[in-house]
């Protein structure tokens, strides 16, 4: 089984930098463009976190789950679009993530 790294993080990244334009295009809001990236970033946390689940109880309690192997896959496609939507979301935030990080 082959990931598509690629393919599932330049899709959030030039998503990320069409909303970033047309914030600074001020074509939308800035409170769009980020309602939209917590909107994405909420629901790729709890496909991730379900797929996740799904494994774990596949593994501990010996539930049959149909298509384990693809229900990896996706957990781990899913968690790679979450870590990069999560990095976008510190691009955003840059100014408060400093202040957290640093002091």
């Amino acid at each position: 089984m082959t990931y598509e790294i690629i393919t599932y993080s330049l899709a959030p990244i030039l998503a990320y930098v069409s909303s970033f334009s047309l914030y600074r295009l001020k074509i939308i809001r800035r409170a769009l463009h980020v309602r939209l990236w917590n909107i994405l970033l909420l629901i790729s946390f709890l496909i991730s976190a379900g797929f996740g689940m799904l494994v774990l109880f596949r593994l501990e309690y010996g539930i049959e789950i149909p298509s384990s192997g693809t229900l990896n896959f996706w957990h781990v496609e899913i968690g790679l679009a979450l870590f990069v939507i999560s990095a976008l979301h510190i691009h955003t935030y840059w100014k408060s993530f400093q202040k957290i990080v640093l002091s």
